[in-house]
């Protein structure tokens, strides 16, 4: 059983490990080799996945020593609900002459009566899960033809889930066998399979706590050693997505993912909290420390090479730290050019407000005073790259545990706070929609702040107006690269430092006078550029000789942006092997979220985009060869990842064709969706990033009317990932597949893939989508109710058509009822409101004009 079992109140994790190796009654069923098999099954197990081994059968059991043998450990009164039990049982498999049963051979089966002596594969699910606290289980089946064995495991199973679905959540029977019907299965290949899957970094990184089932399984088919015969099939019952914990990652390191040891074993935290905390310690800490250690380079390790910026930290301590006054210290706004340390300033700030993460700062070291920054003067961390607008409100609201739908309410519920709230927000100008953002949230927080909030923002300067700040206002804006911020001794002593210690073998270590002249030449031409000047510094210690700092060519070759920079070090560095990088590098530049998933996608996407072949192999060059463009992060409990910097993802992205490089998305991300055994896609057990992100994708390839005709798609995909592309929807059923999604949109976004599907279904009825309604009806559960036909005013046929007519971009919109009929009435950038029919979707009169600049707030009364 688990050695680790019950860890910090985790659940308790048992393997019992069957083989029947020995066949007195036939001799020629007999096979030996299932016994190192089994062996190595408990290594893994009871080695890195921490399980606990419970034995209490003979080598070669037989059919009632097995099935007594679960029965009595599985009703013992030391069993818990949240107990997780892996059976793993390898033996001959067998097919009845009917074609219909599988039954296992087991060491009293008789060749001549399989009917009466071999065990029914469906029996062992009795045996487990009938009148027991085992809610739980994992069945790795080795045997021949066991799929349909583990097929009819599955339908076994329903009937007992069924009678406790409402009374325990999250059970569930997860069947992983070794060949899909009528397929012999090789001795001994399904545990190597499976061995190499768990410990295959392409599975998962160091940052999630545990391994998909689906990656491994889908590993484990994609194996160069599995024979062309032998299928490795999965099956699950009463569970929508991912099955319990079953695979702890092995690799899971909180140190490599900066993440202290103490923060992650620190109370729960609701979602919210734990997306702040991959954002705090995978972006913006990422970015203070400022460290380049490339991979597997051991003799470095990650540490603070913050350098100065003094002046700046100063004057937003000062204003942190004072008491909150009026309007005037309601916001302050870090800007800059890329790359010139904007994150690294924040993200400082935010390491420093943290209670915990503060004592792990080396303030002495980084020459600040160590109570620079009041403990808890930042009350939330967020990076706003890819976030929405509603997302980032969502976020404020849920730093003060507050649960609002606008900005008004959020003010009027802070009146209540002792103390103003203070929040970081960081890369506006990589949100989903910075502009609106900026005009529709944060600048009304700005404006009608009176004390409730604060903010702490981090932008390009492009955005200062639409935050209603002057760019030359030194009370609110802080310009890192302006005169009075600036810092070029901290760039120099950084260039210095990354040349030093970017690298073991950097050969400035055995010349360490020649390491500040390189630095300040390199410092000279990156300008104000943190970022230009670590590329430049580790491309330099890269290599094992020291240039000519003196010399004039030299230093006019040296890269003055970013993009020339990154160019600069894969040709330099890797020379006829740069175009491998790129084509590896370019996927990360389109990921969305925290990153993209490696498993079975990283390679297979830049595979499709670049027309050459990539690999898991590729990958693992790049990260020895190129691994500080990376950073890796944790979503959905899979690993991520993304480039170190928006500056690098710029670069790739140029002359590139984008709609080409989102359409290679939707077709890996869409082949790599398992099928049902009615040849339909399982949404259910698609990845995570492709239930998040397919429809923007989608959306930018134009190809969202082929995923708005799979209604399974629309019944496991993240509401909040799909419904702002809706408008995207072109031909006929899509838009109307896209009205029916709208009509309860306030519904999705709590509701499981099973309520979904019953409310969408009722909506289509209402909607007269009759071949969507059918799709989704005749999936409904047995037993559950499935609407036939229906009528109501919920639908709204308006709700097909995209609202067109502003001239710019629309930033308020308020709903009221105006001669008896639902009307919708927004206000735009073009200066003007409109008033819609929402029953029809036509405008009502014409537009309303008048207004001198931006409409960005409208109530109706």
């Amino acid at each position: 059983m688990s050695g680790a079992a019950g860890i910090g109140g985790g659940p308790r994790r048992y393997l019992i490990a069957a083989v029947v190796a020995d066949y007195p009654k036939n001799r020629e069923w007999n096979r030996p080799d299932l016994v190192q098999a089994r062996d190595r099954v408990v290594d893994l197990f009871t080695g890195s996945l921490g399980y606990r081994l419970h034995d209490p059968l003979p080598l070669s059991p037989t059919r009632q020593q097995l099935t007594e043998a679960l029965r009595a450990f599985c009703r013992s009164p030391e069993r818990r609900e949240d107990d997780l039990l892996t059976l793993y049982l390898s033996c001959h498999g067998e097919i009845l002459d009917d074609g219909e049963e599988h039954v296992l051979l087991t060491a009293d089966s008789d060749p001549e009566d399989l009917v009466g002596t071999a065990l029914p594969t469906a029996e062992l699910t009795r045996a487990m899960l009938r009148d027991t606290n085992i809610r739980k289980v994992m069945l790795l089946l080795d045997a021949c033809y066991i799929s349909q064995g583990g097929n009819q495991l599955a339908a076994a199973a329903l009937e007992r889930l069924g009678a406790t679905w409402g009374r325990s959540s999250g059970s569930g029977l997860v069947v992983v066998s070794s060949a899909q019907p009528h397929q012999p299965a090789t001795a001994g290949l399904f545990p190597k399979l499976l061995g190499d899957a768990v410990t295959d970094l392409s599975v998962a990184g160091h940052g999630p706590g545990t391994l998909s089932v689906n990656a491994i399984v889908q590993h484990m088919n994609g194996a160069e050693d599995r024979p062309g015969n032998q299928r490795i099939g999965l099956a699950m019952v009463g569970l929508d997505g991912e099955p319990p914990t079953f695979f702890p990652n092995p690799r899971h390191h909180v140190q490599l993912n900066e993440v202290d040891l103490a923060l992650q074993q620190a109370a729960a935290f609701d979602e919210q909290d734990q997306r702040r905390e991959t954002e705090l310690t995978s972006r913006l800490l990422v970015r203070a420390m400022g460290y380049q250690v490339e991979p597997g380079d051991d003799n470095t390790a990650p540490a603070w090479w913050f350098s100065g910026r003094h002046k700046a930290l100063q004057d937003l301590a000062a204003w942190l730290n004072a008491p909150a006054g009026g309007e005037e210290s309601a916001c302050r706004v870090v800007t800059a050019a890329p790359g010139s340390g904007k994150t690294a300033i924040l993200g400082l700030i935010a390491a420093l407000s943290h209670p915990e993460r503060r004592l792990t700062v080396p303030t002495s070291s980084l020459d600040l005073p160590q109570d620079l920054i009041a403990p808890g003067s930042v009350d939330v961390a967020v990076y706003a790259q890819r976030l929405t607008d509603t997302e980032i409100l969502e976020a404020i609201a849920a730093a003060a545990r507050l649960r609002t739908g606008s900005v008004g309410e959020l003010l009027d519920a802070l009146v209540h706070r002792e103390r103003p709230l203070t929040v970081l927000i960081d890369a506006l100008d990589e949100a989903a929609t910075p502009h609106t953002l900026c005009a529709t949230v944060l600048r009304p927080l700005i404006e009608h702040a009176r004390g409730r909030i604060r903010l702490l923002l981090g932008t390009r300067p492009y955005l200062l107006p639409r935050l209603g700040i002057d760019p030359a206002d030194r009370g609110q804006a802080i310009d890192l690269d302006s005169d009075r911020y600036a810092d070029h001794e901290a760039l120099t002593t950084y260039t210095a430092r990354t040349l030093l210690q970017a690298r073991s073998t950097s050969p400035y270590r055995e010349r360490p006078q020649t390491v500040r002249p390189v630095a300040r030449a390199v410092a000279a031409a990156a300008g104000k550029s943190f970022l230009i000047a670590r590329i430049t510094a580790g491309t330099l210690a890269a290599f094992p000789t020291i240039p000519d700092f003196d010399d004039p060519a030299w230093q006019a070759s040296l890269p003055r942006h970013a993009g020339d920079a990154m160019r600069e070090d894969l040709h330099r560095r890797l020379r006829d092997q740069a175009e491998r990088a790129t084509d590896l590098l370019l996927p990360l530049a389109y990921a969305q979220g925290q990153g993209l998933p490696w498993e079975d996608i990283w390679a297979p996407l830049a595979s499709e985009i670049s027309g050459r072949t990539r690999t898991d192999d590729d990958l693992l060059w790049l990260r020895r060869v190129a691994g500080s463009y990376v950073v890796e992060a944790t979503e959905n409990d899979r690993s991520a990842y993304r480039l170190y910097h928006e500056a690098m993802a710029e670069y790739l992205r140029e002359d590139t064709d984008d709609r080409g490089v989102h359409a290679a998305y939707v077709r890996v991300l869409t082949d790599r969706v398992p099928y049902r055994g009615d040849g339909t896609r399982d949404w259910s057990r698609a990845h995570p990033y492709t239930l998040a992100h397919l429809a923007h994708h989608a959306a930018r390839a134009g190809l969202l009317d082929q995923v708005l005709a799979d209604s399974e798609h629309l019944v496991h995909a993240e509401p909040r990932g799909l419904t702002p592309h809706l408008h995207h929807a072109r031909d006929d059923a899509a838009r109307l597949a896209a009205a029916v999604y709208r009509t309860s949109l306030h519904l999705h976004d709590e509701a499981t893939p099973g309520q979904r599907r019953e409310v969408l279904a009722l909506d289509a009825a209402r909607a007269g989508a009759r071949r969507l309604h059918h799709d989704l009806a005749h999936r409904i559960a047995p037993g559950t109710w499935a609407p036939i036909w229906a009528t109501g005013s919920t639908f709204n046929p308006a709700l097909r058509d995209t609202l067109t007519g502003h001239a710019g971009v629309v930033h308020s919109v308020a709903c009221t009822v105006l001669d008896g009929g639902p009307v919708a009435v927004t206000g735009s950038w073009d200066r003007t409101v409109r008033v819609w029919d929402l029953t029809t979707g036509l405008p009502v009169g014409k537009p309303l004009t008048g207004h001198t600049g931006p409409v960005v707030a409208v109530v109706c009364t």
